[in-house]
């Protein structure tokens, strides 16, 4: 992947966004909180979402 990617969940000034670089990825929230995951970790997120298997 190169550069960054960001998404963002709404075309307002503040909402929630998710940024994509090479080997992270960074999950903001509307209040300045943050979360930093590895691809990896980000992999095994999705992975456990699409087979339900997370927590309840």
């Amino acid at each position: 992947m190169k550069g960054l990617i960001k998404l963002t969940l709404c075309q307002n000034g503040c909402c929630p966004t998710v940024e994509f670089d090479t080997d992270s990825v960074i999950i903001k929230d509307d209040f300045g909180g943050k979360v930093s995951l590895t691809t990896a970790q980000f992999k095994i997120l999705l992975d456990r979402c699409v087979n339900n298997e997370g927590e309840a």
